[in-house]
């Protein structure tokens, strides 16, 4: 244990300065080193050394007091890159492991100072957060995952005892001008029958079938890439799996392992598929040509896309026809494609509307309800709509009956 110690502390100019030791990492070793840093400027509050002194020993009680650890003095890069990265890729899925990496690389170190871990602030982090929005322009959402990282590193921090107190992350304030998220699409049953159909006439068997699983059964993407063949028996299908690129996981959270009702748009869809396929009894539901499970970011974009727009050109082309002229516009009556995760949060926001928050949350196999309620029900206008008309119409009634009273 290091010994007791004072430190020094001298005023230069129109601030007070501190000088002391401490056991600090450096390639990997131990070594002893002297450290500075301002204390304060001068001020009818801090005019003497004895006003200054508290100050200094605030900072010096972690050592005397033999708490702090050398780790704490890499900078913050370091100790990311060299110990909490580490952490990340022995214990999180490879979806958030490539995720952290993006956000780190792309965002955080490049607008990263030296300063050490245990001299990060509150300050240094609102600081960092306004930086990057500056040069990079993001979106609120985007600030909100690095500030969520951020706040990992000094969590981990501290269950590892390198530092003690409050996460300085906390109370970082995310840059007022920052964009908000637009608000996202839940597909509508009517949008999802459509979008199904327009594939059935193009024979796009297996992309059918991926919008039933993510529809019908509220699947996440991976989910889907995951499911087999051997996980339905008819009327449920079990997740037990998520795929994404070539990693194969656990699904999300130990509630997302539980089999899902299979009603009967989607047995048929399946049963199609499996007929088309061989009837193979195991395997991938959406395989591709090679066996492995389909890339759904490309199903997409190749194939349900071009199909859309295929559709509306055609029946653009048939109007056309009985009309004048030789010019048409393509049909836009049809959906437009808002993406996998659009389905999960239509099916939520329709089992929400026909029973309860509770039902969607069951078939989304949430944790909570409040995470099916905040992320995928979506407001729909037409039934606030009733609502305000079927509201009228009890105050018009109560205003009759007040009317009629006698005096």
């Amino acid at each position: 244990m290091s010994r007791h110690q004072e430190g020094y502390i001298w005023q230069k100019g129109r601030n007070w300065y501190g000088r002391w030791w401490e056991d600090a990492l450096e390639n990997g070793e131990v070594v002893r080193q002297q450290r500075a840093r301002k204390l304060a400027e001068y001020s009818d509050r801090y005019r003497t050394e004895s006003d200054v002194r508290p100050l200094l020993e605030e900072i010096l009680r972690p050592l005397n007091e033999g708490h702090a650890r050398p780790e704490s003095t890499l900078s913050v890069a370091n100790f990311v890159e060299g110990h909490y990265l580490r952490f990340v890729e022995e214990n999180f899925r490879p979806s958030t492991v490539a995720g952290y990496k993006h956000l780190w690389e792309k965002y955080i170190a490049p607008h990263l100072n030296k300063v050490i871990l245990r001299d990060f602030r509150t300050v240094d982090a609102a600081t960092l957060l306004a930086e990057i929005h500056r040069a990079h322009n993001i979106g609120r959402t985007t600030l909100k995952h690095i500030k969520s990282f951020l706040s990992g590193v000094f969590a981990y921090a501290k269950n590892q005892g390198v530092l003690d107190g409050v996460n300085p992350i906390q109370d970082a304030m995310i840059p007022r001008r920052a964009v908000a998220p637009e608000e996202t699409h839940a597909a509508t049953p009517d949008e999802v029958l459509t979008i199904m159909a327009v594939l059935a006439e193009g024979g796009e068997r297996k992309a059918r079938a991926a919008v039933a699983l993510m529809f019908f059964a509220g699947l996440r993407p991976g989910e889907a890439r995951g499911v087999r063949w051997e996980d339905f028996d008819g009327k449920k299908l079990m997740v037990r799996r998520s795929v994404w690129h070539t990693y194969t996981t656990s699904p999300k959270t130990l509630s997302s392992a539980k089999p899902v009702p299979v009603i009967e748009p989607l047995g048929s869809v399946l049963a199609e598929l499996r007929e088309a396929d061989g009837n193979p009894d195991s395997g991938p539901i959406l395989r591709g040509p090679s066996g492995r499970p389909l890339d759904l970011h490309n199903l997409g974009n190749r194939v349900v896309i071009p199909a859309l727009q295929r559709c509306a050109i055609c029946r653009g082309q048939k109007s056309k026809h009985k009309a004048d002229g030789h010019n048409f516009k393509p049909d836009t009556s049809l959906p437009r494609w808002h993406g996998w995760y659009a389905l999960r949060r239509g099916v939520a926001t329709a089992v929400a509307d026909l029973s309860s928050s509770l039902a969607a949350k069951g078939l989304l196999r949430h944790s909570s309800v409040s995470t099916t309620e905040r992320h995928y029900i979506k407001d729909v206008p037409e039934r606030t709509l009733e609502a305000m008309k079927l509201l009228e119409t009890l105050c018009n009634d109560r205003a009759t009956q007040e009317e009629v009273k006698p005096n």
